[in-house]
């Protein structure tokens, strides 16, 4: 399991993630509404627009060449696609979907393939896949006029008049709703309505508008070929605008979406995460006080030990010590009391002053001469362990000057109280230096 420490990265990160997708989510709302509003308003002009050179071209009749733009090609040996794509990515398989139906549409037809990107994410696909590509046009506006897509008309126009290239399909997302948008491709040169005994590839081709069949008689002013050569290339700009405006519409409806999944997917991955921060949270407490418990119990079973070994220490010193002979044997009566008030008199007449020990006070003069250590003599014939053991007897603990009791003790016993004190100015807080 993860430490708590990288899980809380990780919820930090999950956290800051959803913050981008939800801001993403508010700037496409915001954008998709002026999107949707300019593609309803334009599509229906655009197929009329289409229906009228439908009309047009099957008023001419079999054979009658109105425009070089509406005249098909006896012959096809090569095509242009204009792939149209977005030059950001987040917006789902947006990109993606019309990638690959534009690419599995060039390879039914079996014949030479030339591209033209607009939007980045359609050239970069196309480079990487290493696809012959003409031209690429990125950084479109979002907010988009007919000037915006004329470089793009007029190229194509242009390969297609000089006979570089025999037909050119537009593949770009058709915008049906929010929640759905249809990758299609539709033939933008000659303008005629595209018809394959392909299955699979009139499954991508988009359907042609309704063409009503009253109403198709034209008066043309001053002339056909003067009013054709106006209308047929504005018509051709209008149609790339439309696929335009629809793949944006389909672009920000797509990040929209993409983007309120992901800020749901990540409050529920911050939920999970939460679950599994709370449970190694809780686990490392229970082992920190299960070291604690078995820590305790073992400096306890410590204790215990070391409190036997200083009891049994203390209980073989004061079974080693002999009594005390006393040189003034009083009788009970002379002491004036009861024996053992004698023989209280007689140790206290007996002992030495300890308190002039550095290190020793009242207590604990009164310790030691407890445990027999009464005289001078006796404290320098102490050990270390012994003297310890008789302070603790006493519930006394701190002691840092005992290691130099023994000594002391030597030079008060010997009457050196010259030597004494001269020891005693060499100690540092009662302890050697």
């Amino acid at each position: 399991m993860a430490s708590t420490r990288e899980i809380r990265k990780r919820i930090r990160s999950v956290k800051n993630i959803a913050q981008i997708t939800r801001a993403l989510e508010a700037s496409s709302a915001s954008r998709v509404r002026r999107a949707q509003a300019r593609v309803l308003a334009s599509r229906a002009f655009a197929e009329k627009a289409w229906e009228i050179l439908l009309n047009v071209q099957n008023a001419g009749g079999q054979g009658a060449a109105l425009h070089p733009l509406l005249t098909p090609r006896s012959e096809v040996r090569k095509i242009k696609i204009v792939l149209v794509t977005s030059d950001r990515g987040l917006a789902g398989a947006f990109n993606t979907n019309i990638i690959r139906v534009a690419r599995r549409f060039a390879e039914r037809l079996n014949m030479p393939v030339e591209w033209v990107a607009v939007g980045r994410k359609g050239r970069d696909s196309l480079i990487r896949a290493g696809q012959s590509l003409a031209a690429e046009f990125s950084d479109i506006s979002q907010e988009p006029t007919l000037a915006t897509i004329m470089p793009v008309a007029r190229l194509v126009m242009d390969d297609f008049l000089a006979g570089n290239v025999d037909e050119v399909f537009v593949a770009y997302t058709d915008y049906v709703n929010t929640l759905t948008q249809r990758p299609v491709v539709s033939r933008l040169l000659p303008l005629i309505p595209y018809q394959t005994s392909d299955q699979v590839a009139a499954e991508y081709i988009k359907n042609a508008p309704q063409v009503s069949t009253g109403g198709r008689d034209y008066e043309y002013e001053p002339n056909p070929a003067a009013i054709l050569d106006e209308i047929v290339p504005r018509f051709t700009q209008l149609q790339l605008y439309q696929a335009l405006l629809e793949s944006q519409a389909s672009e920000h409806s797509a990040r929209m979406v993409a983007m309120r999944n992901a800020s749901d997917n990540a409050a529920g991955l911050i939920e999970d995460l939460t679950l599994v921060y709370n449970k190694a949270r809780q686990a490392g407490i229970t082992n920190e006080i299960l070291d604690i418990v078995g820590g305790a119990q073992a400096l306890q079973a410590s204790i215990d030990a070391e409190a036997e070994q200083i009891l049994q220490a203390h209980r073989l010193a004061i079974a080693e010590q002999p009594r005390a002979k006393h040189a003034n044997p009083l009788t009970t009566e002379q002491m004036g009391g009861e024996p053992h008030t004698a023989v209280a008199v007689a140790e206290a007449e007996a002992s030495d002053d300890l308190t002039k020990l550095e290190g020793i006070g009242k207590k604990m003069s009164k310790a030691l001469k407890d445990a027999g250590f009464n005289t001078f003599a006796k404290v320098a014939a102490a050990s270390e362990t012994d003297l310890r053991a008789a302070i603790h007897a006493a519930g006394m603990n701190f002691s840092p000057s005992l290691p130099t009791w023994a000594r002391q003790a030597e030079y008060a016993a010997r009457g050196d109280w010259d030597g004494l004190k001269a020891y005693q100015d060499q100690l540092n807080a009662g302890r050697e230096q």
